[in-house]
């Protein structure tokens, strides 16, 4: 259940800074000046991996290798789609904005499928009640006048 909701809460991370750096691109900035942009307001520990790649960056790291290093260290899907697509942009100049607008629906779309999941768990627990305690409760009401009946006779 933690690692669960621990990877709803980074795709919901991924998916706000998708959306971020895919407005940051439609303005027309860079790679590097979207993330400078972008990660400093952003909050979590995704843009925590991000901050720590812009400070080597800042001290003359290689972009695509800090990218590396990030997939190589978090095995988190959503943030592993992340970067591959920054370093497709890097790479081979590929236009990132929808993509990245794409990649932040698709994260928003699994976490609403699994808050679904979550809910339908839940479900099932509500029942416990029901046919444990109301149940029973009105199937004696509903016998008790004819056991009464049939003892007085």
């Amino acid at each position: 259940m933690a690692k669960e909701s621990r990877e709803i809460i980074e795709r919901d991370e991924v998916a706000q800074l998708s959306t971020l750096l895919s407005v940051a691109f439609d303005a027309g900035l860079g790679i590097v000046a979207a993330l400078e942009e972008v990660i400093p307001k952003a909050r979590g520990h995704v843009s925590r991996k991000f901050q720590t790649l812009l400070d080597s960056l800042a001290i003359g790291g290689n972009l695509y290798e800090e990218l590396n290093q990030i997939r190589n260290v978090d095995k988190h899907p959503g943030l592993d789609e992340l970067v591959i697509k920054l370093q497709a942009s890097l790479q081979f100049g590929t236009p990132i904005a929808g993509q990245l607008a794409n990649l932040a629906r698709s994260n928003r779309a699994l976490i609403a499928q699994a808050a679904l999941a979550q809910a339908a768990k839940r479900e099932n627990l509500m029942l416990l009640p029901l046919v444990f305690l109301i149940l029973p409760v009105t199937v004696l009401f509903a016998i008790y006048p004819s056991l009464e009946y049939l003892n007085l006779n």
